[in-house]
């Protein structure tokens, strides 16, 4: 009886738990639809909201006078977003894509360094840039362990790696599985394809591919066809001066995500494109699109417009820099060992670069196909020479010495030299003259490139006083030219040599006897042309030493407003006597009318004043060959430097600098040219 009586208990406490959870059961339910049904509802229709970037166009870049450099050419892209891409299809997707692509004559964006058929190699040497940022991402992806295990992987094994990790079916064929394994590796490490970073898969596509496209939208969900600016090169001039443009790099990304750019943002990569992107970087617009939690699009709208970027008018003229370019390539093709060079061409009164030109150079617009033909090219064409290069200036230093010599009271105007070839310093070394000039004074000592006469200045200088004046004019200084990767250079003397020594140990510490080579533009020296051109400007607009600048103004993308307006920037003043520098500006003058440059400048339409410079570089080598002027010589408004590399004198630069000048003074000089860039961009 107790037993039945306990079981019976147990029972009923049963079916009271049992029925309490029905009652909550129902209580609940009861409350979720009925009482706060409205509630739930809503939260069921909830959207997800995703902002798509809209790419503004990147601003122009002109000459001086208005003419396009950079544009931009309207093309139509195929693009992926995220919210309408089919994730769980995508490798079929990409495949079909890809193939239907390629048959149109265009290539999908791919940048895995690796061959696109059997048997699979590297594209790029082991340490090159794209072969490091491949290895870093496999190992962030933990596809492998580390990067040391990434570096050793051949090309089949990363590809191999790589298709595992997409999980590409087995029956996919190699060539067809490397396809899918570059545009993957593209969109999850280049891209960072997201619901806020569409990936776009090829650009410039035809009309006949977008139709085909669009016809077959249900095999391609979430691809679509956008209207974007291609960078347009106007020129096959200047290329070391305007640069490419790119993606950006992984290792520039904390800095561009910072000021707000996307991931998969189009930047400048070099010259005036990297230094001028906060100009030329547009303000991306936004397209808002709102889905539902099961991925349906409920509504699309565009939020903001973009703004394009401002238009860059440079201080180039297109011309000139033409007329830079092509003379330099036909005087140094035409010496037989000479390697490389550079002209630049500066206004005196501004330091405005009017042309800037590096031999050799190469194709802009086909940088990215072209650039592992000549990235080891001995001739470096993609180094520009007029700043990244630095040269011993030869007898183009004297004038600057006879300055120094002058405006310190080291010597007067009537200070001479008798040259017999062999200068002896204090009975201990003999420094050679190339020539038995007799008795030299200031301005025949310029005429004649006298060493022997400007030993002796050295000499009485000191090297100490030699540092201090060429340091006056800027040399072996950076100028601050809107280009980045300036090189500083090196000015001879003690401070100069310590500087020197810390790379070079083996370096004796400056003698006195030193100061005789560095008065002649030899020794420890080193300067850019660009620096050798703008000392040059200085001497002839009585002493300002200006910033060169290739930046002249900066418009609105409509060219409503100016942006930026350049005023020239003094940098220092040098104090040079009317006297100076009419003794220097005659020596120069000899030297064109009657030096061994004069055959070079008889037909020139206005008188200009010069001075060659032959630097050795090496035993058993070919000198360097240089060449500093300004023109014309009573006013003058340009002043120029020629180097050839391994040309062996400097007065083979002459042609050079002669047709730089007939070309400026054949559209009339500063005054004619000034009236044409107002009436063309104000």
């Amino acid at each position: 009886m107790d037993n039945k009586a306990r079981l019976f208990r147990r029972l009923v406490a049963l079916v009271c738990i049992l029925a309490a959870l029905g009652c909550i059961a129902f209580f609940a339910l009861f409350r979720i639809q009925i009482v706060e049904g409205e509630t739930y509802r809503s939260a069921s229709e909830r959207k997800l909201t995703s902002t798509i970037p809209v790419t503004a166009s990147r601003g122009e870049i002109s000459d001086r006078y208005g003419r396009p450099l950079i544009s931009n050419r309207p093309v139509f892209s195929l693009r992926i977003d995220y919210v309408y891409w089919d994730r769980a299809a995508q490798n079929d997707t990409i495949l079909k894509l890809a193939k239907l692509v390629r048959e149109s004559g265009v290539e999908p964006v791919d940048s895995l360094p690796i061959s696109a058929i059997e048997p699979f190699e590297f594209l790029e040497d082991p340490d090159a840039r794209t072969r490091t940022r491949l290895n870093q991402r496999l190992t962030e992806a933990e596809i492998t362990e580390n990067e040391a295990k990434a570096a050793a992987m051949t090309a089949e094994e990363v590809v191999g790696a790589l298709r595992t990790y997409y999980k590409i079916e087995p029956s996919l064929s190699a060539e067809d599985a490397r396809i899918v394994v570059g545009i993957r590796y593209e969109m999850q490490f280049v891209t960072d394809f997201s619901r806020n970073n569409p990936y776009i898969f090829a650009e410039d596509v035809g009309l006949d591919l977008i139709s085909q496209v669009k016809e077959r939208h249900q095999e391609f969900s979430g691809v679509d066809v956008t209207a974007t600016g291609l960078r347009q090169y106007n020129t096959t001039f200047a290329a070391h001066l305007l640069g490419e443009v790119g993606k950006i790099q992984k290792e520039d990304w904390p800095e561009y995500k910072e000021k707000g750019y996307k991931m998969n943002a189009i930047v400048g990569r070099s010259g005036l494109e990297y230094t001028l992107e906060p100009y030329l970087h547009g303000t991306d617009g936004s397209r808002t699109v709102e889905t539902d939690l099961r991925g349906n699009i409920l509504s699309e709208l565009t939020s903001s417009p973009p703004q394009p970027g401002a238009n860059c008018i440079t201080t180039i003229d297109l011309n000139l820099q033409q007329v830079a370019e092509e003379s330099l390539a036909r005087t140094l093709e035409s010496v037989d060992g000479a390697e490389g060079g550079a002209a630049v061409v500066l206004r005196v009164d501004s330091a405005e670069v009017l042309a800037m030109a590096s031999y050799p150079t190469y194709n802009l617009e086909r940088f990215h196909q072209e650039f592992n033909l000549y990235k080891d090219d001995p001739r470096k064409p993609y180094t520009n020479r007029a700043i990244q290069e630095t040269y011993a200036p030869g007898s183009t230093f004297k004038p600057l010495m006879a300055i120094a010599a002058l405006e310190t009271g080291t010597i007067d105007k009537s200070f001479t030299q008798f040259c017999t070839r062999n200068y002896t310093y204090f009975d201990t070394q003999t420094f050679r003259c190339l020539g038995y000039h007799g008795r030299m004074d200031i301005v025949h000592a310029i005429q004649y490139s006298c060493n022997f006469f400007f030993y002796e200045v050295g000499r009485l200088l000191g090297g100490a006083k030699i540092e201090e004046w060429a340091g006056k004019f800027g040399l072996g200084q950076v100028t601050g030219i809107e280009l980045r990767d300036e090189a500083a250079g090196n000015i001879a003397g003690p401070t100069g040599r310590k500087i020197l020594q810390e790379k070079n140990s083996w370096l004796h510490d400056w003698l006195s006897a030193d100061s005789v080579q560095a008065a002649i533009g030899q020794s420890d020296h080193a300067y850019t042309p660009l620096q050798l051109a703008n000392y040059m400007a200085a001497v002839v607009n009585g002493g300002t030493v200006y910033k060169p600048t290739l930046l002249k103004s900066v418009k609105t993308y409509d060219y409503t407003k100016t942006v930026f307006d350049h005023e020239p920037e003094v940098v220092s003043q040098v104090d040079i006597s009317q006297e100076t520098l009419e003794l220097v500006r005659e020596g120069m003058k000899r030297v064109i009318n009657e030096g061994t440059a004069a055959r070079a400048f008889y037909d020139c339409s206005v008188q200009v004043g010069g001075k060659s410079g032959t630097a050795q570089v090496g035993k058993n080598e070919l000198a360097n060959g240089l060449f500093i002027a300004f023109a014309p010589f009573d006013d003058p408004e340009i002043a120029i430097c020629a180097v050839g590399e391994k040309i062996d004198s400097g007065t083979k630069m002459a042609p050079v600098v002669a047709d730089l000048v007939n070309a400026y003074f054949a559209d009339g000089g500063e005054t004619e040219l000034m009236a044409a860039e107002n009436t063309m961009l104000h």
